[in-house]
């Protein structure tokens, strides 16, 4: 009988601080005006360049921005920001155009438009940029 009472008083203690806890927790959501669902941010990686051991620049997708941050050991800085581009389809279909005095042997196809560029292209955060100066750098340090 003695072993219910105290399993009966230590259920009830737990019971006490656990309604005590929702309670808080309750009257801390109504003050400061936080719901449940809270929207969630969907940041998407765009391109990531290397400067350093500790120091990189990483362009994100933030919804309808685009963000530059400099990411480095003491933390992480915004250094651009510009709205988002529109998603453009890629072309999938051959079209030929005749110009003006062409040839019918010199007509413009879609092979031979160049692709679209990004809009980092050329910058430092541009992956083709990179990918040129590390081949660079192989080719440079190769022995021969």
């Amino acid at each position: 009988m003695e072993t219910a009472q105290v399993l009966l008083r230590g259920a009830g203690g737990l019971l006490a601080v656990l309604g005590t806890l929702w309670v808080c927790i309750r009257v801390v959501k109504a003050r400061t005006g936080a719901t449940g669902s809270t929207p969630v941010a969907r940041l998407r990686v765009i391109a990531r360049a290397q400067l350093g051991r500790h120091a990189s620049v990483v362009s994100l997708d933030a919804g309808d921005r685009v963000l530059v941050l400099g990411v480095g050991e003491h933390g992480v800085r915004l250094l651009a920001e510009q709205p988002a581009l529109p998603e453009v389809a890629p072309v999938t279909e051959r079209i030929e155009v005749e110009l003006a005095g062409a040839t019918p042997s010199r007509g413009v196809t879609a092979e031979s438009v160049p692709a679209p560029r990004s809009p980092l292209g050329g910058s430092l955060v541009d992956p083709a940029t990179w990918r040129a100066v590390v081949s660079l750098a192989r080719e440079r340090t190769v022995r021969r």
